[in-house]
């Protein structure tokens, strides 16, 4: 599968409507060293960068799994925005 990161970066907006809804910041990346993509949320002060091994990539943009990159975010989204002022709507 021929996998960019404007594709990538669509499918974790399609699957996680928090990142518009809360406007949090994208920026996906392929790490040539890692064989990973990197992908950084970020929100005022606040940043988290999380890896994606190319086969949990793969699954997740065949509609099979994206379970990794959920938790992430979701652990992201209740820091900094469902708990405090960072993101209000």
């Amino acid at each position: 599968m021929d996998i960019t990161a404007e594709k990538l970066t669509a499918k974790l907006k399609e699957i996680h409507p928090e990142i518009d809804a809360y406007c949090l910041g994208l920026k996906v990346r392929f790490d040539k060293d890692k064989r990973a993509w990197i992908a950084t949320f970020r929100k005022g002060d606040h940043t988290l960068e999380t890896h994606m091994e190319e086969q949990d990539v793969e699954n997740c943009m065949n509609n099979v799994q994206c379970v990794y990159v959920g938790v992430q975010l979701g652990q992201f989204v209740k820091n900094y925005c469902e708990g405090g002022q960072e993101c209000k709507r």
